[in-house]
């Protein structure tokens, strides 16, 4: 797949709630924020992009996230 804005992707799998790895192409510097990326894997199950992430050789910019905004019930988030 070619590299694409990371809220275009997120906004692809939004509604089924999948989780996505992304290789991070180009971030935002100031903020930390990932901007443009290449989606190596989506799922509907977290422990499935984890076991990929695993299989890259060299996991490096790689970002892990729920395409929802809301997570799905049992999960938190901290800051």
């Amino acid at each position: 797949m070619k590299a694409q804005n990371i809220e275009t992707i997120k906004k692809r799998y939004k509604r089924n709630r999948e989780w996505l790895l992304i290789r991070v192409l180009k971030m935002d510097e100031a903020t930390t924020t990932p901007l443009t990326g290449k989606l190596l894997a989506h799922s509907p199950h977290r422990y499935e992009i984890y076991q990929k992430l695993l299989r890259i050789k060299k996991p490096k910019n790689v970002l892990v996230e729920c395409a929802s905004d809301e997570l799905p019930e049992g999960y938190a988030a901290a800051f």
